[in-house]
């Protein structure tokens, strides 16, 4: 579901629009634009990021790689591996298959099933541990979503998985009922009285509900996750006639800009640009229509096209405007570049710093954000959606943080007491023209730099708990896990081995040494390296460093440590990192420091560091 809007923009801190009457009046108001000034060399406590972190874990097939149940070898291999990684979250969704056969007219449930057997045991495992678990239905087959036959089936579910001690924390009903391909193509009001059936039939079935929370919407953000980090559905005001939406920067003297652009069309003319000396008489600025170059299509995609307009040789202007013709084509501006003679200004309008403030008078739009108005619709427990990073499409990976943050400040001012997670999380897999999917980067060695990347800013965001996709693969076209299932050498990675992949290095660090309870930091960062610092709920810290350039970075770090004692683990791509017999993190050295004025870290190229002073 996507808004048809005159302009949208990625909007980190309230991107708004206005009027162009409106920038007419005020305009004149602009401050000079300045580049954006590098990080400061060092943070101090005033660093601590607003979230109640739950910790990170893994998407789970509750069904064994071999045979119908679980054989010991199996469950021992799982176990030892998981019990090692320590997860914070962990997602497990059922299949109706696995204990119902009917449609809505009626039908049986069979909770001796294999299947239901083996699920029960997975979250059991979890729920045993303490681990929360997060779960629901991959799909609904012949029913009806918005049926309250539907919705009496899963309360049925969750009640007898209370009664075998087997209770999910958060319950979200349906996965990814927002997509609008395949059998769902649901509307927002289908989810809204599905999740009101769900809590009436929750009643009815005598669900504990301090034991199972409704949660939700379960959404693909891929709006969040495309087109160089665009959270979408920024809808501008109706103009009036002759009146174009618009964005103005101003620059004096300004000679040359690149504009990245986007559209929902390979053919689009409505981008326009104007120039001023004044702020108040403009002329047209004629730009050489630029080759538009196709974006991500397939599932969850948008069939966007990325325009890149460049321009040199202006003269005698101050300000640039930016406007949209009135038309039906959703538009997204991702940055601005502009220059003079001396100065540059970057904008990547995650908070138009160099706009006038008080242009951005508009805001984020939820009409078609089902993960921001099922926050606001009063009707769950936990706010849970996925979102998976568009690295492997060429975005550049440091979108995420100022996009997710935006998200999750309007997630938590719509529902302040409730937890904020990502149920999956990962990187969008390229897919073949038949539409299937690319697992093969999971295999390489360059995953585990972009997965530490990912949860780091992911981390500072301020989301409570993410789960990536996935633990061990689920069809065997589905190998995205940090192992495999099959029969290929145990020995050797490949999509069908049980090896352990480059990737759990680095994932099963952070799930371990990011524990439930921990505050969370964000210190300051040296472009291309994302720093976190953790408060372990024991007094501890944890210090991670993921540096996606080619050369080494050094970063200093203040935090109120006093002198402690860390362990260091490190992963270096294209290098074989330090394991034991079981494959294994083991620390390559020790560090004693005292952070609380400052100490240094260094970290290699295309590198992660973990520090911490857990076991």
């Amino acid at each position: 579901m996507r808004s048809r809007s005159l302009l949208r923009s990625r909007p980190v801190r309230s991107i708004g629009r206005a009027l162009c009457a409106a920038l007419l009046t005020t305009v004149a108001a602009l401050s000079t634009g300045l580049a954006a000034s590098a990080p400061s060399a060092a943070a101090t406590a005033d660093d601590v990021v607003s979230s109640h972190w739950i910790g990170l874990g893994y998407n789970q097939n509750p069904q064994p790689p071999n045979g119908t149940s679980w054989t010991t070898a199996d469950w021992n291999r799982m176990v030892s591996r998981t019990d090692y990684m320590q997860p914070g979250l962990v997602r497990v969704m059922f299949n109706l298959r696995w204990f119902w056969s009917g449609t809505d007219a009626g039908g049986s449930y069979d909770f001796t099933n294999a299947a239901y057997l083996n699920a029960k045991k997975v979250i059991k495992h979890y729920v045993d541990k303490g681990v929360p678990v997060v779960s629901g239905l991959f799909g609904i087959d012949n029913l009806t979503y918005a049926s309250p036959n539907t919705a009496a089936i899963q309360a049925t579910l969750v009640k007898h998985l209370q009664a075998d001690g087997a209770a999910p924390k958060y319950w979200v009903g349906v996965n990814e009922p927002n997509v609008a391909t395949g059998p769902k193509s649901y509307a927002y009001a289908d989810w809204q009285t599905a999740t009101a059936g769900l809590a009436s039939a929750f009643a009815t079935a005598g669900v504990d509900t301090t034991r199972t929370v409704i949660t939700g919407a379960d959404t693909a953000e891929a709006g969040i996750s495309s087109y160089d980090g665009d959270l979408g559905h920024q809808t501008a005001p109706t103009c009036n006639a002759g009146c174009n939406s618009a964005l103005v920067w101003k620059l004096a003297s300004l000679n040359t800009f690149t504009a990245q652009i986007y559209a929902d069309s390979a053919t689009d003319t409505a981008i326009n640009f104007q120039t001023s000396s004044d702020g108040t008489t403009w002329k047209n600025l004629a730009v050489a229509p630029p080759t538009p170059v196709a974006l991500v299509t397939g599932k969850n995609g948008g069939d966007m096209w990325s325009y890149t307009y460049t321009a040199s040789g202006i003269t005698g202007s101050k300000y640039l405007r930016l406007s949209v013709d009135s038309t039906a084509l959703e538009h997204t501006v991702g940055s601005m570049h502009l220059s003079n003679n001396s100065t540059s200004v970057n904008d990547p309008l995650d908070d138009l710093t160099q706009t006038q403030t008080a242009l951005n008078t508009g805001t984020w739009k939820g009409t078609n954000s089902w993960w921001l108005r099922s926050a606001q619709s009063g009707l769950l427990g936990a706010s849970e959606a996925h979102f998976y990073s568009q690295e492997l499409y060429g975005a550049a990976p440091e979108y995420v943080e100022p996009v997710m943050s935006q998200a999750v400040s309007q997630i938590r001012t719509a529902a302040p007491d409730s937890p904020v997670l990502l149920g999956e999380t990962g990187m969008k897999a390229l897919q073949y023209p038949d539409g299937s999917k690319d697992y093969r980067f999971a295999l390489d060695t360059t995953q585990p730099l972009r997965m530490a990347d990912l949860a780091v800013q992911e981390a500072r965001s301020g989301v409570d708990g993410a789960a990536a996709w996935c633990l061990d693969g689920y069809a065997s076209t589905t190998f995205c896990g940090m192992w495999g299932r099959g029969n290929d050498d145990p020995n050797e990675v490949s999509a069908h081995s049980t090896a352990l992949r480059p990737w759990f290095y680095t994932w099963s660090l952070l799930t371990r040494y990011l524990p439930t309870g921990s505050t969370i930091h964000a210190p300051a960062e040296p472009t291309g390296v994302r720093v976190l610092a953790a408060q372990l709920p024991g007094g501890g810290w944890t210090f991670v460093l993921v540096n996606r350039t080619s050369h080494a970075q050094t970063v200093r770090l203040s935090e109120p440590t006093g002198s402690i004692t860390l362990n260091k683990y490190l992963y270096a791509a294209g290098a074989t990192p330090s394991t034991d017999a079981n494959g294994f993190p083991t620390k390559v050295g020790t560090l004693t420091a005292n952070f609380t004025s400052g100490h240094a870290l260094t970290v290699g190229a295309n590198s992660v560091l973990v520090f911490t002073t857990a076991s």
